[in-house]
């Protein structure tokens, strides 16, 4: 397995101007179409980006991280994709966008089912190289590409953003540990604060004592820990939701990494606060050391934050800007690994 690199500006500039060379000499053009599939009941929306260039292409699924999310966060990359020579199959997340159902009511499988069945979807159009077609994610979508393609022989790659490895719950603890030390908060008001987030998880895990909990929430409500208590009170599923959701506090991606064999990509800040890179690493590691797959590459970025954003040093107004190296790294990885691969 590769050894995790450290991207610094310009590393692989002479690399991306050989792939620009060969962009250009295909025709950079593409077509797309509106399209729909089904996962059972569910209907998805989305759009297809097939090259015009000759086939048949290698494909990717996009996959969403958590929250409302619609085909168009992807539209970039796609378009990028499709340029190299990739067709691309962006989609609204269900109970998004055109799409019908609602991922609050969701479960990690079904999600991951959303996934294959896009994956089926593409497979069956015409121009499409039914043995290279693979996964992009973010955040959350780490998770659900990994159980997906435990369940598929078809998942002829992965590129992964800030996501996967760690388990949800230690991801969310992570999370929660850098948003209170952000706020100053001492060690006293972290102990109380993970003593209710505890009690969050084993009802998620349980089933058992919602009642105590929202009776926990309200007296929290009139501490400092105020705005932890709101978020958790928002998140909070009902007797009847719980089931799809118990997987945040119960469920270890290791046993399906074991099961990934493709080539795959894992790109990760050093400053993420919302995801814990060491952990995730590792894990990622363990889980594709058991599965035999050396065919890894691991990308950590210096200084940048979840989503490979530089947000420590951005000032201005909208997002922040990606950490320099990330897009052509990416764009160099796809080609080697996916499209340039006959």
């Amino acid at each position: 397995m590769h050894t995790p690199c450290v991207v610094r500006a310009g590393f692989l500039a002479p690399l991306f101007l050989v792939i620009a060379g060969a962009v250009c000499a295909q025709t950079p053009v593409f077509n797309e179409r509106e399209v729909a599939f089904k996962n059972g009941a569910i209907e998805l929306k989305g759009t297809l980006l097939v090259p015009t260039a000759k086939g048949p292409h290698p494909a990717v699924v996009f996959l969403h991280g958590s929250g409302d999310a619609t085909r168009a966060g992807a539209r970039g990359y796609a378009e990028t994709f499709a340029k190299l020579g990739l067709a691309s199959l962006i989609f609204d997340k269900r109970g998004c966008g055109a799409s019908n159902g609602s991922w609050i009511t969701s479960s990690l499988d079904d999600l991951a089912h959303d996934a294959l069945a896009g994956v089926a979807f593409v497979k069956a159009q015409p121009d499409i190289d039914s043995n290279r077609i693979g996964f992009w994610g973010v955040s959350q979508a780490g998770w659900v590409a990994t159980l997906a393609a435990s369940q598929s022989g078809d998942i002829a790659f992965m590129v992964v953003i800030s996501g996967g490895g760690a388990t949800p719950r230690e991801s969310e603890v992570f999370s929660y540990d850098r948003a209170m030390t952000k706020e100053g908060f001492s060690e006293a008001e972290k102990a109380e604060a993970f003593g209710v987030i505890e009690q969050y998880f084993n009802y998620l895990a349980t089933g058992e004592g919602r009642a105590a909990m929202v009776t926990r929430l309200e007296a929290v409500k009139q501490t400092r820990l105020s705005p932890l208590a709101g978020q958790l009170e928002q998140i909070l599923p009902s007797d009847e939701n719980r089931p799809n959701w118990s997987w945040v506090a119960t469920w270890d991606p290791v046993p399906s990494i074991a099961k990934v064999r493709c080539p795959v990509l894992l790109m990760f800040g050093d400053r993420d606060n919302n995801h814990p890179t060491e952990i995730a690493v590792t894990k990622w590691r363990d889980g594709l050391k058991q599965a035999g797959n050396e065919n890894v590459t691991v990308m950590v970025f210096p200084g940048a934050g979840h989503g490979i954003r530089m947000r420590d040093s951005h000032t201005g107004k909208g997002r922040a800007p990606f950490a320099d190296g990330y897009e052509d790294a990416m764009v160099g990885w796809v080609w080697r690994h996916v499209v340039a691969v006959r």
